[in-house]
């Protein structure tokens, strides 16, 4: 089936258009701006792409979940690492409770088998209701390093995103989303740090190429494990 970009997607592309196209027009040696004063907007539009890649993943996962609502999914159409992933920050939060207090009334109360609140996600026959909160899947995971990425996609299914997106794009996404990290790193630690234009342009066409990767593969993953209905 044809590949269509995400709703975040669009909007990410649109953010980054400006960016850019805002960079290149005071980059032009005839803008009566001092280098110090071009550098900081190159280095403010690194900021603001790595602000835009969050709040692409962020967006794209409430959207996501979103939709299976709307859409009445039934739980069997939502990837079973999502519902794993849901079932066990319920119970975790029971047992750090526990350990803190003891009550071990209070704990099988919480856990008994016949508790509908908590297992409710075990049955695929129900409709998705309240069973997932997307923040709980995003929060914690949502700045765009490759740990939390790896992470917060392996809670949607995908378990080794790297791989993937490298197979797609034959390149080393890990490596280009390192470096400009780096980048973003310092200059958000203050540290002195020239850029240029063509600097800019490049890690921008590296972040934009990484995100046409993940929505690809987001949109194989979901139209195969839920239907493309489900896409967003």
């Amino acid at each position: 089936m044809p590949y269509k970009k995400s709703k975040s997607r669009i909007e990410f592309e649109k953010k980054t258009d400006e960016l850019l196209n805002l960079a290149k027009a005071i980059s032009y040696k005839k803008v009566t701006l001092s280098y110090d004063h071009k550098n900081l907007i190159y280095q403010s539009s690194i900021v603001l792409l790595c602000s835009s890649l969050e709040e692409y993943i962020r967006v794209f996962i409430e959207d996501l979940f979103y939709n299976y609502r709307l859409k009445s999914a039934l739980l069997s159409k939502i990837p079973i690492n999502s519902r794993t992933f849901s079932l066990f920050h319920k119970q975790r939060t029971i047992y750090e409770a526990f350990v803190y207090s003891r009550d071990e009334r209070t704990i099988l109360e919480k856990l008994k088998v016949d508790n509908p609140h908590l297992y409710s996600l075990i049955d695929e026959t129900k409709v998705l209701t309240n069973h997932i909160d997307s923040r709980l899947i995003v929060n914690d995971k949502k700045y765009p390093s490759p740990k939390n990425l790896k992470i917060l996609y392996n809670r949607i299914g995908i378990k080794n995103i790297f791989p993937v997106i490298n197979g797609i794009g034959r390149k080393d996404y890990e490596f280009l989303l390192r470096s400009f990290l780096d980048i973003r790193e310092t200059i958000a630690h203050q540290q002195p740090i020239n850029l240029t234009y063509e600097d800019l342009k490049r890690n921008f066409i590296n972040i934009l190429d990484l995100l046409d990767k993940l929505d690809r593969a987001s949109f194989s993953h979901i139209c195969r494990e839920s239907g493309m209905q489900y896409w967003v």
